[in-house]
């Protein structure tokens, strides 16, 4: 069991990193490698292709988990899910009510959810240790 699960986690990684770099052409493409609005349509149904392959890699990741695997991953995503509606809210009413000067970023939104995500797999796996 141990090895399809590392198996998965590989195409999981493999995926992921597939999708970071797409990502990253797509970003700086745009702004420095062309100027032509057809490749940056196709570079971006290639992003989508590699995000939906990403997405179902990481379905077949949580298919072979066990039941407190499940469980762990299951409550993060309800806690991140949660947090960032929350947070999210709040940082954009915080820009729209002049607490906040600098417009909301996504990025930033996006790297609460990792750590977030990442924090809550690491306390539920020590609480359920």
């Amino acid at each position: 069991m141990k090895e399809i699960l590392k198996k998965h986690t590989k195409i999981l990684m493999a995926w992921t990193f597939a999708w970071v770099v797409s990502t990253a052409i797509l970003s700086v493409g745009v702004n420095y490698l062309w100027d032509n609005l057809l490749i940056t349509k196709i570079v971006l149904l290639i992003n989508l292709a590699i995000g939906v392959g990403m997405i179902i890699a990481n379905k077949n990741l949580f298919n072979h988990y066990d039941e407190l695997q499940k469980k762990i991953h299951f409550e993060a995503m309800a806690l991140t899910l949660g947090l960032t509606v929350v947070v999210g809210l709040v940082y954009e009413i915080s820009f729209d009510f002049g607490v906040i000067d600098s417009e909301p970023e996504f990025e930033y939104l996006m790297f609460f959810i990792c750590f977030s995500y990442i924090t809550s797999i690491i306390i539920n796996s020590l609480r359920y240790r």
